[in-house]
């Protein structure tokens, strides 16, 4: 069984209804979905920040429905921890990836600490992250190759 984790542009495109992430998650059989707290923290905070900026009622309300929207979806899914393993994977990572963004390699150091496939549109932030296995679900699924690791070495 294979566990797969959506980053948080392609659990953003879920929640929106994307046809194509949809058709891969209905046809998960057999297979297990996550997001990892990395993406709950994100998500959150992007919520937490259209709050703050609402600028009238039904901004508020929208934005506050959106918040309950998201934290009822979380209650419903596995959600992957920052643990031991992760956190001493991200050291390494942060050491030989410098200029990649602290989430992503937060996410990164997750999905292998726990043996899941990082779901994301963003393949440049992952792909070359060796050992890591990344796949793209927001283009249907017969143009995509199944799942992918790091590139081959020439």
């Amino acid at each position: 069984m294979t566990l797969f984790a959506l980053d948080t542009d392609v659990l953003s495109l879920l929640i929106q209804g994307n046809e194509a992430v949809r058709a891969h998650v209905q046809a998960l059989t057999g297979n297990r979905f996550s997001v990892t707290i990395v993406t709950v923290e994100e998500t959150l905070t992007g919520w937490y920040s259209q709050i703050r900026q609402a600028k009238n009622d039904a901004r508020l309300v929208r934005t506050y429905a959106e918040l309950q929207r998201s934290v009822e979806f979380f209650r419903q899914i596995q959600i992957l921890p920052f643990g031991d393993a992760a956190a001493t994977i991200y050291r390494q990572l942060r050491t030989e990836h410098r200029r990649r963004g602290k989430n992503d390699l937060r996410i990164a150091a997750i999905a292998l600490a726990c043996g899941a496939v990082v779901i994301s549109r963003n393949q440049r932030d992952f792909r070359d992250i060796v050992g890591l296995a990344v796949s793209d679900w927001s283009v249907a699924a017969t143009e995509l190759p199944k799942q992918h690791g790091p590139p081959a070495d020439d």
